[in-house]
């Protein structure tokens, strides 16, 4: 029985500013839960760039895949090669189950990860506890072509009072938000550029060619971070500063971007200093940046625009007898598949080292052992949240799809400033069939007896 109309978000697949939101009137009810799976609805969920390159990259990487078009799709949005659904990172609640009890996943169970964007409750055929406990992992065919990110999932039991459950929204918008791409900079300052040899870890993947020499940060380093306002650039400025040890910082932090977002990313107080896209221009950047010959520089692209990451390490190479480029994001273009699959296809070309947070994951949890990996990974992440993001950066609520697709509007057109991080409350419009709520009314009411 469901309270309302469940909404969708639908994409054009060549240009993700083309959005729809659409509503399912004959979505429900839904056919029943198979064995072994869960019934989720989406309650919170954060928007970023990120979702762009899930858009901009589906074809390639599988994330038109996650959530296929629904059978209650209206005729005009039904063809899968024009159209289709990417995800975002969030929470939601479990509505229906059939979980065997005692594996915590119980109806009302808080899940965080990759969902689905709309009101339309998402079915996952699961695997519960098999490698660390308080998460599942969703073994779906349609997921077969996805890294192992994006298919995990994390747990948690719901908040009971009212202070709790706001509490909850508070931590749980932020980890929308911001966790996976915390995530991102926690490996690329322990693993990648490890202080510890035996805990190397490559950029995307073992064969990647990356070196203790590559990872090496010291006295000597400067590392120059393009988009420096980003999330994951902050979060990997932040790591850089507070978590290193002794005597293996950099030289210097300098974030380079454009004008607008200057003054937050000075504010922040996480750069030496920041400097425009353009500062190369009639210059001697070199100079500008402080590079001798003895200098080691590291330029890492967190999604510049105009190719200025490429063009400042070229010239860089004229001061410097080490530097080294890193791409992690990418400019914000609605660019089509066919250009998309180009550009993939250059920098493959060109052997552009990239950063893939899925391969990093996969090889550290080989080191560390999921449980290990889990429990420091997600006690930095909690230290950074109370105490690391920066005090100008607030969450701006939205609630419902309508502001959804306002927020997803502005954020394409660039009206999103550094300060703001998106998230949305979505109402769980879904109530699962009356005979089974009955049945779980009568066992509880046994228990109570007893």
């Amino acid at each position: 029985m469901a309270k309302t109309t469940p909404t969708i978000q639908v994409l054009s697949k060549q240009n993700y500013e083309d959005q729809h939101l659409v509503p399912l009137p004959n979505a429900l009810p839904l056919s029943p839960l198979a064995p072994s799976s869960l019934r989720i609805c989406t309650t919170i969920l954060s928007l970023t760039t990120n979702n762009f390159t899930y858009a901009r990259y589906g074809h390639l990487l599988g994330w038109w895949d996650v959530h296929p078009l629904p059978s209650s799709i209206p005729a005009e949005f039904a063809d899968a090669e024009d159209y289709g659904r990417i995800s975002a990172w969030g929470y939601g609640v479990v509505v229906e189950s059939t979980i065997p009890e005692g594996l915590g996943v119980e109806v009302g169970t808080r899940v965080y990860g990759y969902l689905p964007i709309g009101t339309l409750p998402v079915d996952m055929l699961v695997n519960i506890g098999a490698d660390v406990n308080g998460q599942f992992v969703e073994i779906s065919p349609q997921r077969e072509k996805l890294m192992p990110m994006y298919y995990r999932y994390l747990f948690y039991p719901p908040a009971m009072t009212a202070q709790q459950k706001a509490e909850q929204k508070q931590s749980e918008g932020y980890d929308s938000l911001f966790q996976v791409l915390f995530e991102t900079a926690y490996m690329m300052n322990r693993f990648v550029f490890a202080w510890d040899p035996s805990e190397l870890v490559h950029p995307s993947r073992p064969d990647s060619g990356w070196t203790t020499e590559d990872a090496q940060i010291g006295d000597d380093t400067i590392l120059l971070l393009f988009a420096a306002s980003g999330k994951t650039a902050l979060a990997f400025a932040h790591q850089l500063k507070h978590g290193r040890p002794a005597g293996k910082s950099p030289r210097k932090v300098i974030g380079v971007g454009s004008e607008a977002p200057r003054a937050f990313a000075e504010g922040t107080g996480l750069y030496d200093s920041v400097l425009k896209y353009d500062a190369d221009t009639n210059h001697d950047i070199g100079i500008e940046v402080g590079v001798d010959a003895d200098s080691k520089v590291i330029v890492i692209d967190f999604g510049a625009r105009g190719g200025a990451a490429d063009r400042w390490a070229e010239k860089l190479k004229k001061s410097s007898k080490s530097v080294t480029l890193l791409g992690v994001g990418g400019e914000v273009v609605a660019d089509s598949q066919e250009v998309t699959t180009q550009k993939m296809a250059r920098r493959i070309k060109a052997r552009r080292m990239q950063v893939n947070t899925s391969g990093m994951r996969s090889q550290v949890v080989g080191i560390l052992g999921y449980k290990t990996y889990f429990e420091e990974f997600l006690g930095e992440w909690k230290l950074y949240r109370e105490e690391g993001v920066p005090k100008r950066l607030q969450l701006v609520w939205g609630k419902g799809m309508d502001d959804v697709g306002k927020g997803w509007e502005r954020l394409y057109k660039g009206e999103i400033g550094p300060d703001e991080g998106l998230v949305f409350e979505l109402d769980n419009i879904y109530s699962p069939p009356e005979h089974n709520y009955r049945k779980r009314r009568l066992r509880d009411l046994v228990r109570e007896r007893i």
